[in-house]
């Protein structure tokens, strides 16, 4: 298969069937509540599309919203529709796989400019697609008009206790599932100790997390970041909280410049903190499936 460089592709398995997840992704109303707050779409050929608000990532963009025409259709199958994003014509497909009992959703974004930063965005998409189609109602929806500056704060409970999510957030084994393939962890778990995702630039330099700075078995796990975009030391915690048969998850990355607004981090870190709940929350295993990652992503 040839891989594009400025394309991505994720699939989400649905447990409802495809007329229903069809309707989801068409419906202005329910568009409104997991990809947008505003919608309009003329589900024709050649009709058009129009979504925005605080939740659509377009709010970020130089055209602000997404205005596109569709280009194709297959009615219960297929939706394709451009949308001109940072003055590229990049196309959107939403394509769906009825398979019996489940439906799979399937989202290739292409002809994206560098820098798009788009996989982040449909995780939280997808994710919020899959909750609404599951309890009528989205998780935790990013808002694009709130960027951080300084430190990045998000919170979420994940439906089991604290131990599995501890697991996840310390074992290598784990970690390689849900945040990153080549993660790296040293044990024992010690200030000092190596904890890296294995991310490295054009000239071969680590960045991303660093070394374990505290670490306290299924309460909290601190640890060193290295930005590219500054020289600041930055430290990324975690805590964990059982209540009752949940757990709060408290994230913080502190150590950007005062001020300087961190849209990039802000939408990553509310990405990975829905991965980890989707990781843990079924099993050790993701609901969402990255089939083609472009470059820059």
């Amino acid at each position: 298969m040839a891989f594009s460089r400025n394309r991505i592709r994720l699939k989400v398995k649905c447990d409802v069937d495809a007329l229903k997840v069809w309707d989801t992704v068409t419906n202005p109303i329910r568009l409104a509540i997991w990809f947008c707050n505003s919608a309009e779409i003329n589900p024709k050929l050649r009709g058009t599309v129009k979504f925005s608000g605080n939740n659509c990532v377009a709010r970020t963009f130089e055209e602000q919203e997404i205005k596109g025409v569709i280009t194709a259709l297959e009615p219960n199958r297929l939706l394709k529709f451009t949308w001109p994003l940072n003055g590229s014509a990049s196309e959107v497909t939403w394509r769906l796989d009825d398979m019996g009992r489940y439906t799979d959703f399937l989202v290739t974004h292409e002809k994206l400019p560098p820098g798009a930063g788009m996989m982040d965005a449909w995780h939280i998409y997808l994710y919020n697609l899959q909750a609404l189609l599951h309890t009528n109602r989205p998780v935790y929806r990013c808002d694009y008009n709130r960027i951080d500056k300084g430190t990045i704060k998000r919170e979420v409970f994940i439906e089991t206790v604290h131990q599995p999510v501890y697991k996840a957030l310390t074992r290598q084994k784990e970690l390689r599932r849900w945040f990153s393939e080549t993660a790296e962890v040293e044990a024992p778990l010690q200030p000092g100790s190596k904890y890296s995702a294995g991310w490295v630039n054009a000239e071969g330099n680590s960045h991303g997390p660093q070394e374990i700075k505290e670490a306290v078995e299924n309460k909290k796990l601190i640890y060193s970041w290295k930005d590219e975009a500054h020289q600041a030391g930055d430290t990324v915690s975690w805590e964990l909280t059982r209540i009752g048969e949940r757990t709060r998850v408290n994230l913080r990355h502190t150590g950007f410049p005062d001020g300087m607004p961190q849209k990039d981090y802000m939408q990553g870190w509310h990405s990975y903190i829905l991965l980890l709940k989707d990781y843990c929350e079924n099993g050790g295993q993701l609901t969402t499936k990255i089939i083609e990652k472009g470059t820059g992503e």
